[in-house]
């Protein structure tokens, strides 16, 4: 008989827990119905001293079937306010369904924000534990509102075109720079590593994006914008880049290779009373995508050799470029911390040597095939 009043008791106990989790979920939980999902966040910069921050938020409006979806697809809600916490509690009472940033996957900030301190400006991504750290960053030129704004033709129902230009599952160019949200705060931070984001540009019409130049983070507002040539030898060096092109002209030659395949390895030496020296080894391998004359088969060791010698030569002016601005989007500095641990502050002797570092950059270009013209 006790035995069965203890497992009485125990039941008793259990189901009460039961009924108390359910009843607390119940309370945060909300219909998909009840919802509203945020796919972008955009932010500018109003230079209103009592409310600087313009808060645009993108949001995704659900229809039944891919045949349905003939009107907008998007909606959009935008704010002025001193904080963007503030922003987004206004902004609630605009609309009738709660907002959901589980789906925001891209955050534009403004052009107009480059010249603030940007740790303190994303602080609130940060802090939202809705908010994904695997979103991209981008800016957006000359506003974040007018890239959210722009729904280009080509884009579907129930797709987002910077989702597909970001996550490599649609287009694959060497000149689109991907940075998430983790990767952007952990450079900004870093010491020895600058953060690198994309510039997002439009057409007047609005009708489409422009992606391939990017910006690198000098300090919390000094900035240096790589051009579209440089955001592609940042890819091809950084080991981002799924598919180069290699301009050759040289000696009555004249065509275009298109590499698919890239390795880079350096290293950091730094021998006793001489110049320090960043030794790189670069392999590609790809094929002849466009020429302006015929080229033999039977010459291809000297394609390779011309491809070879051109991309040494941009990729040390490259090089060099980034080192006469100071930056180091690398990752150079963190290197040398991480394999000279001879002294504590790594890093200001790092600082030293930046600037008088020598670059020996080897290419080595394989021409695998002139194409399928012979």
């Amino acid at each position: 008989m006790k035995v069965f009043l203890k497992r009485g008791k125990i039941l008793f106990l259990v189901m009460v827990m039961l009924c108390s989790v359910i009843l607390s979920a119940g309370c945060g939980f909300k219909d998909i119905d009840k919802r509203i999902f945020i796919v972008a966040i955009g932010l500018d910069y109003t230079k209103n001293d009592t409310k600087p921050y313009r808060v645009i938020l993108k949001l995704a409006i659900p229809s039944g079937t891919a045949k349905d979806s003939t009107g907008p697809r998007y909606t959009y809600l935008t704010k002025e306010s001193a904080t963007l916490a503030e922003a987004v509690r206004i902004l609630k009472t605009h609309i009738d369904k709660e907002l959901d940033f589980g789906q925001a996957k891209m955050i534009v900030l403004g052009e107009n924000l480059l010249h603030r301190d940007m740790e303190k400006d994303i602080d609130f991504f940060l802090r939202r534990r809705d908010i994904q750290f695997i979103s991209w960053m981008a800016i957006g030129r000359p506003t974040a509102e007018k890239v959210l704004k722009t729904e280009p033709s080509s884009e579907m129902a129930g797709s987002n075109a910077l989702f597909n230009i970001f996550s490599g599952i649609g287009t694959e160019s060497g000149y689109i720079v991907t940075t998430y949200l983790f990767d952007f705060r952990r450079r900004l931070l870093e010491p020895g590593m600058d953060a690198i984001v994309p510039i997002i540009e439009t057409n007047k019409k609005k009708t489409k994006f422009i992606i391939n130049k990017a910006v690198v983070f000098k300090d919390h507002k000094e900035k240096v914008e790589l051009t579209a040539d440089q955001t592609k030898d940042y890819n091809t060096l950084s080991g981002n880049a799924e598919k180069v092109d290699v301009k050759v002209k040289k000696k009555g030659l004249d065509f275009a290779l298109s590499v698919d395949t890239v390795k880079v390895k350096y290293k950091i030496l730094t021998p006793a009373n001489k110049t320090p020296v960043l030794k790189m080894d670069v392999k590609m391998e790809g094929i002849v995508e466009e020429s302006k004359d015929r080229l033999p088969p039977s010459h291809m060791d000297t394609y390779s050799k011309y491809a070879s010698e051109l991309s040494k030569k941009r990729l040390t002016a490259f090089l060099k470029m980034l080192q006469k601005n100071q930056v180091d989007p690398l990752g150079f500095g963190l290197r040398y911390q991480a394999t000279h641990l001879h002294t504590r502050d790594t890093y200001a002797e790092w600082k030293q040597i930046y600037p008088h570092l020598k670059f020996d950059v080897s290419v080595k270009t394989t021409v695998k095939s002139v194409g399928t013209v012979e």
